[in-house]
């Protein structure tokens, strides 16, 4: 596709802002908070190196605020390289597609050649031998061969049973029993139970919210007004909030002060319960 022909995605805007005013990544990644790796990769369209959605949407923002931009025409840009990026692989997936079914069909219609191969050499060749020779035998001599190798198959049949019977071991049926957990199992369970914590969230605006522990996303979603989210575990617990003036946290019924850990540029909190920074919580992807 030719360079005049590709359409313009939010990491042009903001490199060719960049470059007319002439800023550097170092002073711009000191005044606005942001880490430099973070910069170069949304002049890039990089976004795989980008914690979440919440703070790519923020980053751009602040970016675009300080460029001298407008914040919507950045993100309308943004927008747009994420639905090129679905049809690129919608395509890909079409393209795939008939090869996968192509072999699938060969596969099957082997198949379907070796079982009928199979079934006809069954018929034509009866326990191995030819069919003239059978037709040749007499009608008596063929009933007293059936005959005798049913009465060889009854037999082997009785004996492995009776081998059977005699390997299997009989068992006799017990009164149920119950059982009591220790005592020192008990208090082991009740120190675990102990050590769960209670992570609570009360909505009243339109919120992003990303909520892990140390294995795995808990919650990651736009919470609408008026809901609420509660998590119980034993954490600790990392928590992204964007929008955060819409938002009230409490950890073990006691409300959190958001304030500490909220960037004033991009209005997202980040912190890890009961005490810690972001920078010593990830989870790996």
């Amino acid at each position: 596709m030719p360079e005049e022909d590709k359409p313009t995605y939010s990491g042009h805007l903001l490199r060719e802002a960049r470059k007319k005013k002439r800023r550097r990544y170092m002073k711009l990644s000191s005044e606005l908070g942001i880490p430099q790796k973070y910069l170069e990769a949304l002049e890039k369209d990089d976004y795989s190196s980008m914690p979440s959605e919440t703070y790519i949407r923020g980053y751009i923002r602040a970016y675009s605020k300080k460029l001298d931009l407008v914040p919507e025409v950045v993100l309308e840009a943004y927008d747009r390289y994420l639905e090129n990026q679905r049809k690129e692989i919608k395509i890909e997936n079409k393209e795939g597609k008939p090869k996968s079914n192509h072999k699938l069909i060969y596969s099957l219609v082997i198949v379907f050649i070796l079982i009928f191969i199979y079934v006809l050499l069954f018929i034509i060749l009866p326990n191995g031998e030819p069919a003239d020779k059978i037709s040749r035998e007499s009608p008596r001599d063929l009933n007293q061969e059936m005959l005798d190798a049913s009465q060889e198959r009854v037999l082997d049949s009785m004996a492995v049973e009776e081998s059977q019977n005699q390997e299997r071991p009989i068992f006799k049926k017990e009164k149920e029993k119950i059982f009591l957990l220790p005592e020192e199992f008990k208090g082991n369970l009740i120190d675990e139970v102990k050590n769960f914590n209670r992570l609570y969230l009360s909505i009243h605006g339109d919120c992003w919210i990303e909520i892990m522990d140390k294995h795995e996303v808990l919650e990651y979603r736009l919470a609408k007004a008026g809901t609420s989210i509660e998590i119980t575990g034993e954490g600790p617990f990392k928590v992204i909030l964007g929008n955060v003036h819409n938002a009230q946290l409490f950890y073990n019924d006691e409300q959190i002060n958001l304030s500490s850990t909220t960037n004033s540029v991009t209005n997202v909190s980040c912190l890890v319960l009961p005490t810690g920074r972001c920078s010593e919580f990830t989870l790996s992807n």
